[in-house]
């Protein structure tokens, strides 16, 4: 497509972080939140880092915490000044996928980033595959979907043999520019909706970014510039992302 584009995460991420600085953000690394409360006036968190403890109380909190988002605000239901409403959202799915980065074996290739569906039962696997060229990393491929569901604090990071060997078939038959015998594997955590669209959403004092349904990152800016919307109230979360749809 003339008018696509990739984003580098590890040039993307710290430029965000240099903007959000420049606007007054204080970025904390190795921090934990341990804690979260709601109340009828705001939160409360429990922060722990190298440092020790910290409780910090705010008038909102905007909660983008990716796989261990149930974890932090399951049954979140208030304080001891009068509860909100518990935190519903739809249910979320943490799976541990396994994409690879292959050695390319024809340098003069050209390579698109692809979505490709080989077949209704392709070695087993229903999903489609998709792929894309990473500079100095060779030909990333994976399945969608598709991986165990994990615990995000207790991942083995190992990536599972018969979905590899799969997807070295697939690269096999369908990538002849690549080495599908030379490859590194990849570990990552999908959170995924039922229906695969984001929840983007304000719940009493709560902003709330997540299920990202292994897609999400490319839309960074403009998921920012929405749940800044609805934790200034400008306006209000589109209807295909609300948390009761």
């Amino acid at each position: 497509m003339p008018d696509g584009g990739q984003l580098n995460p590890e040039a993307a991420l710290p430029a965000f972080q240099r903007l959000a600085a420049a606007r007054g953000a204080e970025i904390r690394h190795h921090t934990k939140v341990v804690g979260f409360e709601v109340f009828d006036d705001g939160v409360r968190l429990a922060l722990e880092s190298a440092a020790g403890t910290e409780v910090v109380t705010a008038a909102q909190a905007v909660v983008t915490a990716g796989g261990w988002t149930e974890k932090l605000l399951g049954g979140v239901g208030g304080g001891t000044t009068g509860r909100n409403p518990a935190l519903r959202i739809p249910k979320l799915t943490v799976t541990q996928e396994q994409p690879a980065h292959f050695r390319v074996a024809d340098t003069g290739a050209v390579w698109p980033g692809f979505n490709h569906y080989p077949g209704p039962d392709y070695q087993g696997w229903y999903s489609p595959v998709y792929g894309m060229q990473t500079p100095d990393e060779g030909i990333k491929a994976g399945w969608h979907g598709v991986g165990p569901v994990v615990d995000p604090d207790k991942r083995d990071f190992l990536p599972e043999p018969v979905q590899l060997a799969a997807l070295q078939e697939y690269a096999r038959q369908w990538l002849p520019g690549v080495d599908p015998d030379s490859f590194e594997a990849v570990s990552c955590t999908y959170t995924t909706t039922p229906d695969e669209d984001f929840i983007l959403d304000r719940i009493g004092p709560v902003v709330i970014g997540a299920g990202f349904s292994g897609h999400g990152f490319k839309f960074t800016p403009v998921i920012g510039r929405i749940l800044a919307d609805l934790a200034t109230g400008t306006r209000p979360a589109p209807s295909i992302f609300r948390a009761a749809r």
